[in-house]
């Protein structure tokens, strides 16, 4: 065994030479016209011996069909002149899925399949003019189970290699036969609707030690699946069969694991005696009888697809936290090679994919066409290779050679953004898109943020601490989380802010902890406070720490919180930990007030589960009711709640309403626009858009109208750029989106058509006075300047108040010049008695993580006044 080394060959004579010095057979040809033959795969034809293999990107829309990205790549490989797609590891059960975003084929998302195969095969025709063949692979991940971001294994026997590094104790269940039995079933109906999609053949995925690669390795199973050979591969042959009888549409085939490289009696295809060394015997028989049963081809992988040092893959830079393997990576590509040509020599009559030679670049068709000229294999397929150059095979085919600027570099880049959760593909060809879905996805990864946490100085008198509005003890969790005391720093921050998760993903870290961290004085590279509290909020989701804490006994005294956003949720579960019964009340459907209705996904997909994870207990026993659908002023008015309970919280946020001028059709409140944008009845703009207003409402509506298609997005704003109110990473998100900023320019009304629909803000140039009673610079209009600026759609941003429906229902509650809540100094209480408020209706609207600040004040004042025997308001 050769030490590892990183790719330094030029050309063919280099390969051969490194080829030679290592004593490595492994074959090649400078004639690479053998690739651009066809090769028949049952009664069809691939165009050429090249396939894509099955790389999943975890980029499927919510329903589990395939996304956006997931239509990007397809179309990319069909363009690129590949003649064998096999499609990636789909699951036919949510159960099944390795990743939230992995693909999940069922009865409700089948027409977005279909869609995309027949986008494939017209690129295909377009641009190359061949059909392609396109397989899908079928999946349960098993004991890679990860549904909903956290793992849920399914497996099929213990194992004293695996079992560990999952964490599964010695009494984990194992799947049942009769599970097993139902899955056949599943993988029938999966095939029925993969037939009906359009796909050509059906893959039942069983390798990379997911639950069938897992079951052929079962030799310490007891039943119809485990202990013998005919036992171990029951479930594939048996779903194959079915498939092939009962979908007659589609032929059948897998992608299998011929060598796993764990020691017996835990991995198939190993010697028993040394796992080191390959023994072909099962692997070689299983493959004949699916050729029996009518597999028109068979692809070969071995161990795991990440790094495994008896296996080999080979890497140049390893990810973060492996070692490079052990050996030259020729060596780990010429034992791919030859365990590939044994279980081609065992099936002659049908083609083998061979695989794993991304790491030669440029110089892999060479060893491509040396593999298929000797009877090695008959197809070659392209993984992590085709992420990074989708249109090899027309390059290749088209000029005789790959561009080496185009290659994949071995990176593994992909694979640690999947590691990380994020959305895959090559972070170094497809940078644009991937560079950042790779930062992203690192930043937020539990070994990336342990390392950061480090950083924190653990000052005394911490000015990040006291840059948060909620004086969270950023100290003191950051250097817990660092430790790996997560319950701990879970708690710590639970203890100064109810909501947690909600405001690390809306709060500005920018201007505050992260804005007043020492580090960004002294290296402008704060501590990622934001990004360590977001990933443990999640962390402790998972892990079942969020339920609030319910006294045994409640305590006497009930609370009417009127708004179920931030302030008046931070109300009621410090309310509900003081042991009091609490009844929300808020006007839509579902609790998480403005950041959840109108914060665009990008930043807060939802709150719910965050808040259906600190609520559930106390639902459930009756502590906590929440009354949708009840409006202050319209269902309620503030003398019945008085009447009806003990005292009062006031968090109902606020409306929009304030307008430019005679309301215009195609001139929208921004507070709709984005509601609307989020619940997905809006879904395009047109194509000039103009957005009113300098704030952080007005920035998350530019941004939406970019994301829903405008070309143009125009912001206006009537004075100047430093005096924006936005915070300064929302504005500068618009910037990168291409929102086009008209500062110092004054909207003054609407230019519209005959039948009343707006074409345009009438708009005249200022010029900046002296300050004016809020200490920024007046406008001045400058005559003479006035212009019509086109648009098909406006949206307002210039205001919130208080609705005049809720205001007359506010008896006996002073409001202030602002028109919003008074409430007393240094306290949440208002002119009523038993009356508190807080969040927007009183601040005016500025972060999530005041409004919890503000709510939890007033749990503690309406806590001590039920504690003191008045219980009446």
């Amino acid at each position: 065994m050769s030490a590892h080394a990183r790719f330094h060959l030029k050309t063919l004579e280099d390969l051969k030479q490194e080829i030679a010095r290592l004593g490595l057979t492994l074959p090649v040809s400078g004639d690479v016209s053998i690739l651009g033959e066809t090769v028949p795969i049952g009664s069809l034809k691939s165009p050429n011996r090249f396939a894509i293999q099955p790389m999943e990107g975890f980029d499927a829309a919510d329903d589990g069909g395939p996304g956006e990205l997931t239509f990007r790549r397809y179309l990319r490989y069909a363009a690129g002149g590949t003649g064998l797609i096999w499609f990636e590891a789909t699951a036919v059960l949510e159960e099944a899925r390795s990743n939230p975003r992995q693909l999940w084929i069922h009865p409700d998302n089948t027409a977005r399949y279909r869609e995309l195969v027949a986008a494939i095969r017209k690129t295909a025709r377009d641009a190359c003019g061949h059909d392609v063949v396109l397989v899908i692979q079928l999946t349960h991940s098993g004991r890679y189970s990860k549904p909903f971001g956290a793992p849920r294994p399914l497996i099929a026997h213990h194992s004293d290699v695996l079992d560990p590094k999952h964490n599964l104790p010695a009494d984990y269940p194992l799947v049942t036969d009769a599970y097993l039995d139902a899955l056949q079933d599943t993988y029938v109906q999966a095939a029925r609707l993969a037939q009906d999609a359009g796909f050509d053949g059906v893959d039942i995925k069983s390798c990379h030690r997911y639950l069938v690669s897992e079951l052929l390795a079962s030799f310490t199973r007891d039943g119809r699946y485990g202990g013998s050979f005919e036992n171990r591969t029951r479930l594939l042959r048996e779903t194959l069969a079915r498939i092939k009888r009962e979908v007659p549409g589609v032929f059948i085939t897998t992608r299998m694991n011929a060598y796993d490289a764990i020691p017996h009696p835990f991995g198939f295809g190993v010697d028993r005696d040394d796992y080191r060394k390959p023994d072909l015997a099962e692997p070689r028989d299983l493959a004949r009888q699916l050729q029996a049963l009518g597999a028109p081809v068979l692809n070969i992988s071995i161990g795991n697809p990440y790094y495994n040092p008896h296996y080999g893959r080979p890497f140049d830079f390893p990810i973060k936290g492996m070692a490079a393997p052990a050996e030259h990576p020729l060596e780990a590509i010429a034992r791919f090679a030859a365990i590939t040509r044994d279980m081609q020599a065992a099936v002659p009559g049908i083609p083998v994919i061979a695989s794993g030679y991304t790491w030669l670049r440029h110089l892999m068709p060479y060893a491509a066409a040396g593999v298929i000229q000797t009877g090695g294999a008959q197809l070659l397929g392209q993984g992590r290779g085709a992420f990074a150059y989708p249109d090899s095979v027309r390059d290749l085919l088209t000029t005789g050679a790959m561009d080496p600027a185009k290659c994949c570099v071995a990176c593994s880049a992909c694979t640690q953004i999947m590691r990380d959760g994020g959305q895959t593909g090559c972070v170094v060809r497809d940078s644009a898109l991937y560079g950042p879905e790779y930062r992203k996805a690192r930043q937020r990864s539990l070994d990336y943020l342990t390392e950061e946490s480090k950083r924190c100085r653990n000052c005394e008198n911490p000015t990040c601490q006291s840059a948060c509005p909620a004086h969270i003890n950023v100290p003191a969790f950051v250097t817990a989380f660092r430790d790996g005391r997560f319950r701990e720093a879970y708690d710590s921050l639970r203890e100064a802010n109810a909501l947690p998760e909600l405001c690390a993903c809306v709060c500005p870290s920018e201007v505050q902890c992260e804005g007043h961290c020492v580090e960004s004085t002294f290296t402008r590279n704060p501590v990622p406070i934001r990004a360590i509290q977001a990933e443990l909020c999640r962390m402790a989701r998972r892990e079942g720490w969020t339920a609030v804490h319910l006294p045994a006994q409640a305590a006497r005294g009930k609370v009417a919180v009127v708004g179920a956003g931030p302030a008046g949720l931070a109300c009621a579960i410090r309310l509900l930990e003081r042991g009091r019964t609490v009844t929300l009340f808020d006007r839509n459907a579902d609790a998480g007030g403005t950041p959840d209705r109108l914060i665009p996904a990008e930043r807060l997909d939802r709150a719910r589960p965050e808040i259906e994870a600190i609520l559930a207990p106390a639902f459930k026993i009756g502590r906590a009711t929440l009354m949708a659908g009840r409006a202050l002023g319209r269902d309620l008015t503030l003398d019945e709640l008085t009447r009806d309970f003990d005292a009062v919280f006031l968090a109902p946020g606020l409306g929009g309403g304030v307008s430019l001028g005679t309301p215009v059709e195609g001139v929208m409140d921004a507070l709709d626009f984005l509601a609307q944008a989020k619940r997905g009845l809006i879904d395009h703009t047109p194509a000039s858009v103009a957005v009113i207003g300098g704030g952080n409402t007005a920035m998350d509506a530019a941004c939406t109208a970019r994301r829903l298609g405008a070309r143009d997005v125009y912001l206006l704003y009537r004075r100047s750029f430093t005096e924006l109110p936005a915070w300064p990473a929302e504005r500068d998100h618009a910037l990168q989106l291409g929102v086009h900023f008209l500062i110092l320019s004054q909207p003054t009304g609407y230019a519209a058509d005959a039948a009343g629909r707006v074409t345009g803000v009438k708009v005249v140039r200022t010029e900046l006075g002296d300050p004016d009673a809020s200490g920024r610079r007046a406008p001045r209009a400058v005559p003479g300047s006035e212009n019509v600026l086109a648009a098909g759609l406006v949206v307002e941003a210039i205001g919130q108040r208080v609705p005049d429906e809720m205001r007359q229902a506010l008896n006996g509650v002073e409001l202030t010049r602002e028109g919003l809540v008074k409430t007393k100094p240094d306290s949440a209480a208002t002119t009523r008695p038993g009356v508190y408020a807080g969040g927007d209706v009183v601040n005016g609207g500025t972060t999530a993580v005041r409004g919890v600040a503000e709510g939890m004040k007033a749990a503690e004042e309406i806590n001590r006044l039920l504690g003191s025997g008045i219980v009446r308001c």
